[in-house]
Order: C-alpha cells, then sequence, then structure tokens
C-alpha cells in the first residue's frame, strides 16, 4: 500500500465477514500524541465537581487501539455494527468501525474506529461515523456514544470534530484499567 492516492470511487463500505477480523486487526492502528485528557472528580458532599482538561506529557506517546479477535468476533452478531472500507482497487481493508447497541438507553456504543496511518485525515474515519449514524437511525438508536481512552487524544479531538459532546467518563473502564471519556451524538 505504497500508493496512497485515493479514489472515493474505488471504495467500498460494507459490512464486515469472519475472514475481514484477520485483516483488520493487522491494520496500523498507532497513534501519537503529546497531549492526554486529565480528569479530576471533587466530591463535596451535595456536589460533585468533574474537571476535564488537556494536558501536556513531557514527551510523546506512542501507542496503540488495541482489538481481539473474540471482540471482532462478537461484532458480527446482528445487534452489531461492523463496517469495513475496502480499495477495490488494491483489495485492501483502509479501516473498520464497530458499534454494540445497548436497547434500553436507545445508544449505540462506539467501540473501535481504525483507519490505516498512510489514509488517515481523508475524511475515511468522517464517513464510517456518518454510517454508523445511518446504521443507527434505522435500528431507532437515540444516540451514539463514542468510548474513548484519555491518552487518545487525536481521537478526542476527532470525535468533538464530529460534533460528539462530552457526557461522562469511568474510571476502569478499558480491560488495561484506562480512564475512557464518553462523548455523545444524537441521531
Amino acid at each position: 500500500m505504497k500508493n496512497t492516492m485515493l479514489d472515493p470511487a474505488q471504495l467500498t463500505f460494507r459490512d464486515a465477514v469472519e475472514t475481514d477480523i484477520p485483516y483488520c486487526l493487522a491494520l496500523d492502528s498507532d497513534f501519537q500524541t503529546e497531549h492526554v485528557w486529565q480528569m479530576t472528580v471533587q466530591d463535596g458532599g451535595d456536589e460533585i465537581q468533574i474537571s476535564c482538561r488537556r494536558q501536556r506529557l513531557p514527551r510523546r506517546l506512542d501507542s496503540r487501539h488495541v482489538a481481539s479477535p473474540e471482540k471482532l468476533g462478537l461484532a458480527l452478531r446482528s445487534d452489531f455494527c461492523f463496517v469495513v472500507i475496502q480499495d477495490n482497487a488494491s483489495n485492501h481493508l483502509l479501516g473498520y468501525i464497530t458499534l454494540r447497541v445497548d436497547e434500553t438507553s436507545q445508544a449505540a456504543y462506539l467501540q473501535d474506529i481504525v483507519i490505516v496511518r498512510a489514509y488517515r485525515r481523508r475524511s475515511l474515519g468522517s464517513r464510517l461515523v456518518h454510517v454508523a449514524r445511518i446504521w443507527a437511525s434505522e435500528f431507532h438508536l437515540r444516540q451514539i456514544i463514542f468510548e474513548i481512552p484519555t491518552t487518545n487524544y487525536p481521537c478526542i479531538l476527532f470525535a468533538r470534530a464530529l460534533g460528539f459532546n462530552f457526557c461522562g467518563f469511568n474510571d476502569h473502564h478499558f480491560a488495561n484499567r484506562e480512564i475512557a471519556v464518553f462523548f455523545s451524538l444524537s441521531i
């Protein structure tokens, strides 16, 4: 995939199939950041104050989005959305998105969004979120909740640029005990 020219007419957004999972796991999900979101909670009895602020790191943090074959396998179920972007010219996958439905809250939880590094900043992520939004409206859901680790500052900026609004956090949400911040987007 050395040539990163992108012809939108050559792209297919389609439902993932089981044979896509190894290719999705092999996609470059690395990211770098010099900032994180720092969460502060002050519990004063009748009042709880939450503060979220951008914190500059002493050096660049290299990290990656981690997905597992089991987690992506679950996303193939009918109550999940698992969409991949395929470049028809090369037959390569360029990215994917997964969402799970929570029927009690009428929300879809955006769990994974990965775009190959060479194709980032070309609106592919935005287009995946657009497809997910259409999918969620077909399920009559009210909102999409985006789960983002506080260390993935580029993804936080991405969510905010798409109109997602901060709606909460969870101290040990992820398997690695990392803090998750939640952003919501109305359908």
